[in-house]
């Protein structure tokens, strides 16, 4: 008879998996491709197999010129997001581009998807977008995608939580600092804003942080480390972000804080000089609809590259034997050298099946001193292990 704790993960699980495998739930990438591109030294013989999240990090990738970038997800509105950059380029109008992912909204946006932008989707990503594409309509100056699907639906409340306390100024002024003690000035003022009985339950919630892509796996990663738990590493995240990094160049948070991306404060994709180099390779991308393990299964292809994300601590606790199958499948696909990134909850790796350390070399001499300068600040480490 299965234990009230064993009851309680278990639908902990089922409810995850309902909310991450039919909703939108990243609507960017939460990674940091100025540090993926560091150690993964990608280049014109580049393949590469990598979880597909929000697509902007695959396209960061095609700046090095690489030859094929497998893009894997179990969610298919993932990839019909990436779809739908990817057709954006296919296009041809940076403006567009920019309207539709650097403001975040488009007024027109129904009529233009159905005239310019449908046709260069396949039927799944159809499906979706016919029902979503009002998401860059704005109803208001404050409307964005990026208040759209779980994860922008934790962003607008957060972004309302700045406006009803009034905090909007002190926010524009901390993200035009131009110095690290201007920073660390603004957010003083308004860190003890963002703590209160409300965000505590917020945070606390499994919802809360299942919308946010966060499975109960990595909670429990968090909370083995912190003694207050999540509120502490959040805490400890923040001001590292906010006050030891410059944020004129976090796109990451910037975005979320504001629903857009500033011209000098975004994605390398949705900067003009780099749209016909892209528009160019865009095809070298390709999109799949399964889980990792099944891709890899189904394929008879090598890579040089595998891009995992947080992906593995998902697996680390509550799926140990699909982790073990899915090393093992990476490893019988990867080619001499081959490099395999990966970012965690936990310090350290030590959570992997004992015999991937007899087949894979890390290397903490070239990860640990860029995680320091990781913009995103929302994992304990990133792990780049080398094929032997």
């Amino acid at each position: 008879m299965k234990s009230i704790t064993n009851i309680v993960q278990e639908l902990q699980r089922r409810f995850f998996d309902t909310v991450t495998s039919d909703n939108l739930v990243y609507n960017t990438c939460w990674e940091d491709p100025r540090i993926d591109r560091a150690l993964l030294d990608l280049n014109s013989k580049s393949r590469v197999l990598m979880l597909t999240s929000a697509g902007d990090n695959a396209l960061d990738y095609l700046l090095d010129d690489v030859q094929h970038i497998q893009c894997v997800d179990i969610n298919p509105t993932q990839n019909a997001l990436l779809e739908l950059k990817k057709a954006l380029f296919k296009n041809g109008n940076y403006t567009l581009l920019w309207n539709f992912f650097g403001e975040g909204q488009k007024a027109g946006a129904k009529l233009i998807y159905h005239q310019q932008l449908r046709s260069l989707l396949s039927k799944q990503a159809q499906q979706f977008w016919d029902n979503h594409i009002q998401n860059f309509s704005p109803k208001s100056n404050s409307d964005s995608f990026y208040f759209s699907g779980t994860s922008g639906k934790i962003a607008r409340t957060v972004y309302n939580q700045i406006q009803r306390k009034r905090l909007t100024l002190a926010v524009e002024n901390l993200l035009s600092s131009n110095s690290l003690e201007e920073q660390a000035y603004y957010f003083r003022e308004i860190e003890p804003q963002l703590w209160n009985p409300f965000s505590e339950w917020l945070i606390g919630r499994h919802a809360t942080m299942t919308m946010l892509g966060v499975p109960a796996s990595q909670r429990k990663m968090i909370e083995q480390q912190y003694e207050d738990g999540l509120p502490e590493f959040i805490r400890q995240s923040l001001r590292q972000v906010f006050t030891e990094l410059p944020i004129g160049e976090n796109y990451f948070w910037r975005v979320y804080l504001t629903g857009h991306y500033a011209p000098d404060c975004c994605p390398n994709y949705l900067l003009e000089k780099h749209f016909r180099a892209l528009q160019k390779r865009i095809h070298r991308i390709e999109t799949h609809t399964s889980s990792l393990l099944h891709a890899l299964q189904k394929s008879n292809e090598t890579y040089s590259h595998f891009v995992l994300l947080d992906h593995q601590d998902w697996m680390a606790f509550t799926q140990p034997d699909q982790l073990a199958n899915q090393w093992r499948l990476i490893l019988d696909h990867a080619q001499n050298g081959a490099r395999i990134l990966f970012r965690s909850a936990r310090p350290e790796p030590d959570f992997l099946p004992d015999f991937v350390f007899g087949k894979v070399s890390f290397h903490p001499d070239l990860t640990e001193p860029l995680h320091k300068k990781d913009r995103v600040g929302t994992y304990e480490s990133t792990h780049l292990a080398t094929v032997l």
